[in-house]
């Protein structure tokens, strides 16, 4: 082998150290940073893009920001923060007025902590043994029992609990019409204020006039830290 080919041999073997350095050392960072660069600015563009979801939902729930307002407005006075009986006397007075019945007693417990609902298991029976047919006579079919209607399934919110959910138990003696009372106590029911009646008792005194007993609950949802 000349001394020529020698050389070109050594040319050839340095050039491919250089392009093979130069891949290493130059080309394959430079890829390596630039598929980075890429990742991360797809990665932007989904968050981008998820954040653009996350405004336009806030947005379209922000429209109706007022509508909320009005709600909890209306659920805080129905079920206030404190017992506001005043308040309570004040729209007895006004119903009173509005069904001409003269409210001639009202009368307030002390307030009693709210006891979480029980769930029973409803108590399984067995079927009544059925005679057993005498051969000479056909046994006639016997019908199935209809199902007893099923109750609607318990719902509680673990948010509401003894320390922040009160009941003041409410009695009161109306005067008036039968049928005026009869008002009173449906507008009792969907006042502002949430009243559960729990028992209603009438004593005729002079047609059409009747003395009525009402009992039942108002509730009070103390806020946040109160006791």
């Amino acid at each position: 082998m000349d001394r020529n080919r020698l050389w070109v041999i050594g040319t050839v073997a340095m050039m491919a150290v250089v392009v093979v350095g130069g891949w290493f050392l130059g080309i394959q960072p430079q890829l390596n940073a630039a598929n980075a660069a890429s990742e991360s600015r797809t990665s932007e563009a989904a968050r981008n893009a998820a954040s653009e979801r996350l405004l336009v939902t806030l947005k379209k729930d922000f429209e109706g920001i007022g509508e909320l307002k009005d709600s909890n407005a209306t659920l805080r006075r129905s079920v206030p923060s404190s017992a506001q009986l005043s308040t309570f006397v004040t729209e007895l007075n006004s119903l009173s007025g509005q069904n001409s019945v003269a409210v001639t007693t009202i009368a307030v417990s002390d307030a009693k902590a709210y006891t979480p609902p029980v769930i029973v298991a409803a108590a399984v029976t067995g079927a009544a043994a059925s005679p057993t047919p005498s051969p000479t006579a056909s046994a006639a079919p016997v019908a199935a029992a209809p199902a007893a209607p099923q109750a609607p399934p318990l719902v509680t919110n673990p948010k509401i609990t003894a320390s922040n959910f009160i009941a003041i138990p409410i009695a009161l003696k109306i005067s008036g019409p039968y049928a005026n009372v009869l008002n009173f106590v449906k507008g009792l029911q969907a006042g502002e204020r949430l009243f559960l009646v729990t028992n209603l008792s009438t004593k005729t005194v002079v047609p059409p006039t009747v003395d009525a007993d009402i009992t039942g609950l108002i509730y009070v949802l103390l806020a946040d830290g109160a006791k």
